[in-house]
């Protein structure tokens, strides 16, 4: 018992007597693997403001106080000065999923160290906020261009959210008749208990117990931002929607509720960052979108490494990366880059070392590749073939233009616009899983997804080194009234 005792003392000891240091008593200060650029970017990406905070505007700090541990996490993150409980508390949950600080030293030893963090909360305010309603109401002309001036009032969206801001009940379109708002459509919100597939590569599990949020017409069109939770509330998906029911932005977490991967969109441009497991930035691309729904090489800008030292700056250097394949395996990919392309010999491997692909690029450009999927050899020279209409472009215009006929509502109001749909393109040829990526509505959705669905059995799979794959495949069509 007394060994027990004496035990227990020096257990203690070893604990309570690391010291402690501020700034100015080290030699070299802690601070951020990559800098504060990179600790920023990490908040800027992590920080949820609170909803209920926002809606009045925010233009405020938190500032934090933490000890930056040696092994490069931080603990006892406490508030100094706030603006109110929820905010302070969204600081201190964005702050500790950060682990990726130099610790300082003394004569070369790690040693833990306070610091002292101002985290900045900033928003407008959202005066399409009813409190009445509980609901975001939106109002537009005649031509459903968002407007303020009620003289102007022909149509609203009224989007109820709940006390985080996230959708909670249907989405209800109205339009001005007779002095009165009456309802012409509606996306009818769901709650539904699913398997999410975490977005990131190398997550613990494949799969996890959620739930998604959604509001969505019959043509699987979203209205609202979309957001999937694991059961205990904690978010692990998050995709915000544009005006036209395009998606601009989407985050992908993991289980800890720290962003893993951001993805921005634009018509020309899809832009990814990725981050490391404790909160360093790993790399950011910029891939061009292709008109034609053709592979295109992504540009490679940035990569660091777990410990914020820089593989490629400004489109050069030497790449190493983990990536997911199908079916979730990971492969090791490296090769050097110049000018943001794959430049000289490439290779990717299993997770257990064995080869699958040698490729030479020469400035982005493929000029010869082969690969060993399940020990067969295949060469190519394409690493990536997206699905074909058989007969080629000409012939899929062709069938669209046969087919397509013109809603009479839509060309009775003079109704235009592009919808973009998705569909699956098995390894077989055969179709599938169809979804409105965005719509215009007024029965031109719904036109669009029938003319698709009459092409099942007319496409050529696509395939991936050599090898067919099932690809999801994106398609834009015009409605224009001549």
């Amino acid at each position: 018992m007394k060994g027990f005792f004496l035990l227990l003392i020096l257990c203690c000891t070893t604990v309570f007597g690391q010291n402690t240091y501020l700034p100015h008593e080290v030699e070299k200060q802690a601070e951020p693997a990559g800098g504060l650029i990179h600790l920023n970017q990490f908040i800027s990406s992590n920080l949820q403001i609170p909803f209920k905070s926002a809606i009045k505007g925010l233009n405020g700090r938190v500032y934090l106080k933490g000890l930056v541990e040696t092994d490069g996490s931080m603990s006892q993150i406490e508030v100094t000065k706030g603006i109110d409980t929820l905010c302070n508390e969204e600081a201190v949950r964005v702050m500790s999923l950060f682990k990726a600080w130099k610790p300082a030293t003394i004569k070369g030893e790690k040693v833990r160290q306070y610091v002292h963090y101002p985290m900045t909360f900033r928003t407008k305010a959202k005066t399409s906020y009813d409190s009445s309603r509980s609901a975001l109401v939106d109002y537009f002309d005649q031509k459903y261009n968002p407007v303020a001036d009620p003289k102007k009032y022909e149509y609203r969206s009224i989007l109820p959210v709940d006390d985080h801001g996230y959708i909670r009940a249907d989405v209800v379109y109205e339009q001005m008749k007779g002095g009165k708002w009456k309802e012409i459509g509606k996306a009818n919100f769901e709650k539904k208990e699913i398997w999410h597939k975490t977005g990131y590569v190398g997550s613990v599990a494949d799969s996890v117990k959620a739930y998604w949020i959604s509001a969505r017409d019959r043509n699987l069109a979203s209205h609202s931002s979309e957001a999937i939770f694991q059961m205990n509330g904690t978010l692990l998906s998050y995709t915000e929607y544009e005006l036209n029911n395009k998606a601009s932005l989407n985050k992908e977490y993991d289980l800890n509720g720290m962003v893993r991967v951001l993805r921005l969109f634009s018509d020309s441009l899809r832009s990814e960052l990725t981050w490391f497991e404790n909160g360093q930035i790993k790399s950011v691309i910029e891939t061009p979108v292709s008109k034609q729904n053709e592979f295109v090489e992504p540009i490679y800008v940035n990569a660091w490494d777990r410990n914020g030292v820089q593989r490629v700056k400004d489109g050069d250097g030497y790449w190493w990366s983990t990536e997911e394949t199908f079916g979730r395996r990971l492969v090791i990919e490296q090769g050097r880059i110049a000018a943001g392309a794959k430049n000289g010999k490439w290779e990717g491997k299993w997770s257990d070392s064995t080869l699958l692909y040698q490729e030479t690029y020469n400035m982005g450009v493929l000029k010869e590749g082969v690969s060993y999927y399940d020990g067969e050899k295949r060469n190519y020279t394409q690493a990536h073939i997206n699905p074909q209409f058989k007969g080629g472009i000409k012939e899929f215009y062709k069938f669209l233009g046969t087919n397509i006929r013109y809603p009479e509502d839509a060309a009775r109001r003079g109704v235009t616009g592009r919808v973009k749909l998705s569909f699956v393109v098995r390894e077989d040829g055969t179709m599938g899983e169809y979804k409105v990526e965005s719509g215009v509505g007024f029965g031109i959705d719904d036109e669009a997804l029938r003319v698709v669905k009459k092409m099942n059995g007319l496409w050529e799979p696509g395939s991936i080194r050599g090898k067919t794959f099932s690809v999801r495949y994106t398609v834009p069509i015009n409605f224009q009234l001549n």
